[in-house]
């Protein structure tokens, strides 16, 4: 059978592990929810592909395909979403490792959801929360992000609220 290229939903993926080797034939390798693993390609489109011969999972994929997840916010490779309850199992998974913490001081006026996902390539690497005028983002999946990205982030999340702020004054 030749190999044909098909979307790999965000929700079918449990897990995601950097590729092994620098020019390999994916961007990453990931676990799926049926134990099944892959090699997927990033889309800018909000999805991941993956190209492969592998009959079952062909099929899984085809009858397993759903839109892909909305984010309220992006800027490149940057995204944040709504936490839905599929996340909930990321965040008890991630309560066993330290992550990286940063706060940010909030104006009173935005509109920020309370708790939100942190995306990076559409891969969930955090979350953030507010309480009263402070968001503190936590960003668990080091091996997935580095610390220049997560700078690049926050600068831009500043920017996005300065001007959510600055468009309401106005």
């Amino acid at each position: 059978m030749k190999s044909i290229e098909i979307k790999v939903p965000r929700n079918l993926i449990r897990k995601f592990y950097p590729y092994p080797e620098p020019y390999g034939d994916g961007d990453y390798v990931v676990d799926l929810i049926n134990g099944m693993y892959t090699d997927v390609f990033y889309r800018e489109e909000g999805d991941f592909v993956t190209i492969t011969n592998d009959n079952k999972l062909i099929s899984y994929l085809k009858m397993n395909q759903m839109k892909s997840r909305q984010c309220f916010f992006r800027n490149g490779v940057y995204s944040l979403r709504i936490k839905e309850d599929i996340d909930n199992q990321n965040i008890e998974d991630w309560n066993a490792s330290t992550p990286i913490l940063v706060e940010l001081e909030m104006p009173e006026e935005h509109n920020l959801p309370n708790e939100f996902m942190f995306c990076f390539y559409w891969i969930e690497v955090g979350y953030a929360t507010i309480k009263v005028r402070t968001m503190t983002l936590r960003v668990y999946e080091k091996n997935l992000i580095h610390m220049i990205d997560i700078g690049v982030a926050v600068d831009l999340l500043v920017e996005a609220i300065k001007k959510i702020v600055n468009n309401h004054i106005e």
